[in-house]
């Protein structure tokens, strides 16, 4: 059985690679544990919902008591939703507090971040060409009219000797001897 050798190749495409949105890291929901969390159901003042979310505790909020992090939610009028949705808010800054550079945060940060550098670059990389062209463009059109300009001095120069030799009045009899 013949066996290869493993290697890893890292090239610089493949660390300047940007993630892909199905391979990003998991929400990290088993950070919350209920117990740590002081929840509380407050009336909206804000959002949508109209006149009913000043009435109704539908905004969320949450305190994990360890860090002393208060999250707040009121994205809906539903008070499931947004208590789903704060923990989710809750969990997400408890990644970045205890993972910082390995959080979902930071990897969807870093590939905000790629994806822009990659739309610059290609930007830059059009623009690049097209002024290149223009100035190709431009060399070429000077370089036309510089030989138009000397055919037309040629042109000249001929002209003018046509009309020397029209207009001089040489005395062709006083040559004989």
């Amino acid at each position: 059985m013949l066996r290869y050798p493993t290697r890893l190749f890292t090239t610089a495409r493949a660390l300047n690679a940007i993630p892909k949105k199905n391979k990003l890291p998991p929400r990290p929901k088993w950070l919350i544990k209920e117990e740590e969390i002081e929840e509380s159901f407050i009336k909206g003042g804000r959002g949508p919902g109209g006149q009913k979310i000043n009435k109704t505790n539908s905004k969320v909020q949450l305190t994990h008591k360890p860090t002393g992090i208060v999250v707040t939610c009121q994205a809906t009028r539903s008070q499931e939703q947004n208590r789903k949705k704060a923990r989710e808010i809750l969990a997400l800054k408890l990644d970045d507090l205890y993972n910082p550079k390995t959080s979902r945060n930071a990897v969807l940060t870093e590939r905000a971040q790629k994806v822009k550098q990659s739309k610059t670059k290609k930007s830059n990389r059009k623009y690049r060409t097209l002024d290149e062209a223009k100035e190709d463009e431009k060399a070429m059109r000077l370089q036309q009219e510089q030989t138009l300009i000397e055919e037309l001095s040629i042109i000249d120069e001929d002209e003018e000797f046509d009309q020397f030799v029209k207009t001089a009045k040489v005395d062709l009899n006083g040559l004989k001897e």
